[in-house]
């Protein structure tokens, strides 16, 4: 193995010492975003935040730290530890989005969220992760167990998110209400299983998966083909991406972002809500159409409209 040393930020400059005389390298301080970036919404860090985290052993799929900054944690309470609950999405200084099918039977009390979470195993990030309490959470007034549809809720913290001292945070931007990403292909984010069923194991680094978007008539079509039968009919407050082997959220990752890029902005175009298995050829996954709740959304957020 060659002994190279690496350096996060600007290389020191060297410089030479006398003779009975050590010289000290100044420390490489972490750089953090422009200021004129903090807290503003859709700003994926591609490179993360500050340079790369090197890990022992690099597995693909791993995601950056601080590159999908608007993704966080949900946590319940225990007396012992935080248990997770689920994915969720930063929308503004004080609003998450996320599942209402892992929400629904919890109180707002009993829940905590983590922002800035990269290595759940690890303390290795550049900047530690918060924790905000919860103080209300809203489900979709439409939301039906049984189909899952309108499956969405909104978290509200107990205070908002200063992104001057936490710059690996930022919320992600809601799409327009006409957008359409078909055929466009985006990423999905989460610490849910590698696989489907008992040989697929929990992550401990965000994981990052990309995904093409499919039209209502595509996605419908090839989940007729699934168990769901050739009657079914997906209700149109759904997206759908995915469908190549090996590749989408699974088990874990239920509402967490699905997000994608346009004019270098990144928007938060669905949550994940449900799947036939994970991963299959021609079955994709299921997502919350974000767009199609809109109004909703604002309504409940309008303080940050």
């Amino acid at each position: 193995m060659s002994r190279v040393r690496a350096y996060y930020g600007n290389r020191p400059v060297e410089k030479t010492c006398r003779a009975n005389e050590v010289c000290c390298r100044r420390p490489v301080r972490p750089q953090a975003p422009p200021q004129q970036q903090l807290g503003r919404c859709g700003v994926r860090n591609a490179a993360g935040i500050t340079g790369r985290i090197k890990n022992p052993v690099y597995v693909d799929g791993d995601s950056e730290f601080g590159e999908y900054p608007w993704h966080v944690a949900i946590l319940k309470k225990d007396p012992k530890e935080s248990i997770y609950a689920c994915g969720g999405t930063l929308i503004d200084a004080q609003h998450i989005i996320s599942a209402a099918h892992c929400i629904k039977s919890q109180n707002g009390f009993d829940l905590r969220v983590r922002l800035g979470e990269w290595d759940v195993n690890h303390d290795v990030e550049f900047f530690p992760y918060i924790e905000r309490d919860v103080v209300s959470v809203h489900i979709h007034p439409e939301y039906y167990a049984g189909t899952l549809d309108n499956d969405l809720a909104i978290l509200k913290l107990d205070q908002p998110v200063d992104f001057t001292k936490n710059p690996h945070i930022s919320p992600a931007c809601l799409p327009d209400k006409y957008s359409d990403f078909t055929g466009a292909r985006c990423w999905t984010t989460g610490w849910g299983k590698d696989a489907f069923g008992e040989h697929g194991k929990y992550q401990n680094i965000l994981k990052e998966v990309d995904v093409p978007i499919l039209s209502h008539h595509q996605c419908e079509a090839q989940l007729r083909n699934t168990r769901l039968g050739y009657s079914y009919k997906l209700n149109p407050g759904f997206v759908c991406a995915g469908g190549e082997e090996g590749k989408d959220a699974c088990k874990g990752d239920g509402g967490g972002p699905l997000v994608c890029e346009r004019n270098g902005v990144w928007n938060v175009v669905g949550v994940v809500s449900w799947g036939i298995g994970c991963g299959q050829v021609n079955v994709p996954g299921v997502y919350v159409k974000v767009s199609s709740y809109l109004p909703w959304i604002q309504q409940i957020t309008q303080s940050y409209q």
